[in-house]
């Protein structure tokens, strides 16, 4: 009865020093006086303790700061890079609680064998070992009455919201009060074995074609909403380079394995595992890459897929009018933007990224969030995960290989999966329909303009209430003929790209438009 008030009051206890620590960088005495700027160090030391505390308040936090963690938008460089580093590995709980719920949804007596002893914890579930029709298993247990905490918590988030959202920058407000539904739709999902063991078995299942990728094979009939007995597959850490070695194994092959694995995840298949620090991913003895815990993962709708795909495409190719375009129709940016600014700010950005050769996704990430921040711009729920799988599995892959490049492997993969190519076909497809558009104008104009001229020339065009007489008629006449030659000689620069044989032949009549317009223009004058 009592918990909601108590947890209440220990959550906002635990807090508020850091919320009147942030009032007095805006107002040295809280409401008054000039701000003040933290050294790099006095921000990095904050952050960690803030880190600190969510981590003692438990699995909530744990993972509202993970999700902090892909939101440069809210939180500042620093904070968003320690927070990247919370991995809620805790002690396991006593086997008596997980034997309760394992007992209560599969039965203890279907197992062969159930080791008491637990091989991994985290702050919502707990891994053992058994024997499942004499299979070696591996069994996710969630954690008891964790389900009750997560929802009190959820109420306590959502009382203080609001308080955090009238002392926040005004910029970030919106994204704010979307933070609590971003992040409790994350953790009950989490929550979720059901919807987890899916995804497995779909990634799975997307993968059965590779053999350089392994996802463990789970048995259904032996899951439930708490509970999921998998396939138990033995493998070297990611991070242990010893290991690696010693299996006769590149390190920097197996970096790029991963990192192929994650491009045909998000952009091929549209399901992907969302958490690649270096406890949930291994390699073989064969050199297969393995996936563990996919309690973390996300889907990408087709639009998304492609708007990745050509969000890349338009930064390669400095366009940075489809930058803006690709951004609005992700939703991360308002349509109603000023774009000549934005554009000059964009371009100034990508030359100072070229300048300082910069090829780290976290780095790129936070140029761009810092000068979006500037602009009506939030992250999509359905790129938070995304920004985590770059920025936390550039980590790891640097971990493994040190000299990784993460947007060199993008083009790579891109580039042998026709990607890039694809762009290339929609440029054209877009170039043949602005073409075909362009060819009707040009053919529609000549009649157009002939009818001006012959307004003119029965003196009835009038403009502001004067009647023009025969000398706007000659000008008339040659800015007719200056109109219909540049729009074939627009025409046919846009059909030598598409349609060089047509391009040809509208290139002759435009010189001989010139010509026309050359004479016309050397009449008028003589006239003058």
């Amino acid at each position: 009865m009592f918990q909601y008030p108590r947890r209440l009051f220990q959550i906002a206890l635990s807090f508020i020093p850091y919320l009147l620590a942030f009032l007095r960088d805006r107002h040295r005495f809280i409401i008054v006086g000039g701000s003040r700027t933290l050294s790099e160090t006095a921000a990095r030391e904050r952050a960690r303790d803030i880190r600190d505390t969510m981590l003692e308040l438990g699995p909530t936090f744990i993972k509202i700061g993970q999700v902090l963690s892909t939101r440069p938008d809210l939180v500042p460089p620093i904070y968003a890079e320690v927070f990247a580093s919370l991995q809620d590995t805790v002690p396991p709980g006593p086997f008596e609680e997980v034997s309760a719920i394992v007992d209560e949804d599969i039965g203890l007596g279907s197992y062969d064998e159930f080791d008491q002893t637990a091989i991994a914890g985290g702050s919502l579930a707990q891994v053992h070992q058994a024997r499942y029709r004499g299979r070696r298993v591996a069994v996710k247990v969630r954690r008891s009455n964790v389900a009750h905490v997560v929802e009190t918590d959820l109420k306590v988030v959502r009382r203080l919201l609001p308080i955090v959202v009238a002392f926040a920058p005004r910029r970030h407000r919106f994204s704010l009060r979307n933070l609590a539904d971003d992040f409790e739709r994350v953790i009950q999902q989490e929550l979720d074995f059901t919807r987890e063991g899916q995804m497995m078995d779909e990634i799975r299942a997307n993968f059965a074609d590779q053999d350089d990728v392994r996802i463990p094979t789970l048995y259904s009939e032996a899951s439930s909403n708490r509970v999921l007995t998998m396939e138990y597959v033995e493998s070297i850490k990611i991070t242990d380079l010893a290991g690696i070695r010693a299996a006769g194994l590149d390190p920097s092959t197996v970096a790029h394995a991963v990192a192929n694995a994650y491009f045909k995840m998000g952009i091929v298949d549209g399901v992907f595992h969302g958490d690649p620090h270096p406890g949930n991913l291994g390699v073989d003895r064969k050199g297969r890459v393995v996936f563990y815990d996919f309690g973390m993962s996300g889907r990408l709708t087709p639009v998304m897929q492609d708007a990745i795909v050509d969000l890349y495409v338009a930064t390669v190719q400095r366009d940075t009018e489809q930058i803006m375009d690709v951004l609005i129709d992700l939703g991360a940016l308002d349509p109603t933007v000023d774009r000549v600014t934005m554009d000059r700010v964009l371009r100034l950005a990508i030359q100072d990224l070229e300048g300082r050769a910069v090829s780290d996704w976290r780095e790129i990430i936070l140029e761009m969030t810092t000068i979006l921040n500037e602009f009506p711009f939030r992250i999509p729920p359905d790129l938070m995960l995304i920004i985590r799988v770059g920025t936390v599995g550039e980590g790891t892959l640097r971990q493994i290989d040190p000299q990784f490049n993460f947007l060199s492997a993008a083009r790579e993969f891109l580039l042998s999966h026709g990607y890039l190519g694809h762009g290339v076909r929609k440029w054209l497809e877009g170039a043949r329909d602005d073409t075909v558009e362009s060819v009707g104008a040009l053919f529609r104009a000549p009649a157009k303009v002939e009818r001006l001229v012959d307004t003119i020339q029965r003196g009835e065009l009038e403009i502001s209430g004067m009647n023009l007489e025969q000398s706007l008629t000659v000008i008339g006449r040659v800015l007719a003929y200056a109109l219909i030659t540049a729009s074939w000689v627009v025409g046919s620069a846009i059909l030598t790209n598409v349609r060089p044989d047509f391009g040809a032949i509208g290139w002759g009549i435009a010189a001989v438009m010139t010509l026309i317009f050359l004479v016309a223009l050397h009449n008028a004058r003589t006239r003058q």
